[in-house]
């Protein structure tokens, strides 16, 4: 009986653990970042440094991509981005340093690569 038990709760975790790094939909478009990406943000926020977008490619592929996988980063809309960062930091256990980090990575591909929306 208790085998079954501890089978059923091992099935269960690993039900989850798949649930949660499954991939949800769109082509990925994500990369580490490079000068086109550091130009392309330093237009919106000169002060953004090749050290900020690693610290925040960093986050988004541990924090981020533990639990959702990559993302398409031209199908979701600016505000949409910002919702989503401002509602999973928290979650994520992130610093605000972080959080702004991942903001300036996630809109410097969208700059340097164009946006879908």
């Amino acid at each position: 009986m208790k085998k079954l038990s501890l089978l059923t709760v091992i099935a269960c975790l690993a039900m989850f653990i798949y649930s949660c790094k499954a991939k949800k939909g769109g082509t990925e478009v994500s990369l580490a970042p490079g000068d086109a990406e550091l130009k392309a943000i330093q237009v919106k926020f000169p002060d953004a440094t090749a050290q900020t977008l690693s610290e925040g490619y960093g986050v988004y592929t541990g924090a981020c991509t533990n639990c959702h996988g990559k993302k398409n980063m031209l199908k979701h809309t600016e505000e949409d981005w910002k919702k989503d960062i401002d509602r999973m930091s928290p979650r994520a256990k992130i610093t605000d340093a972080q959080k702004d980090a991942l903001w300036k990575y996630v809109l410097s591909i969208r700059a340097a690569r164009g946006t879908a929306k």
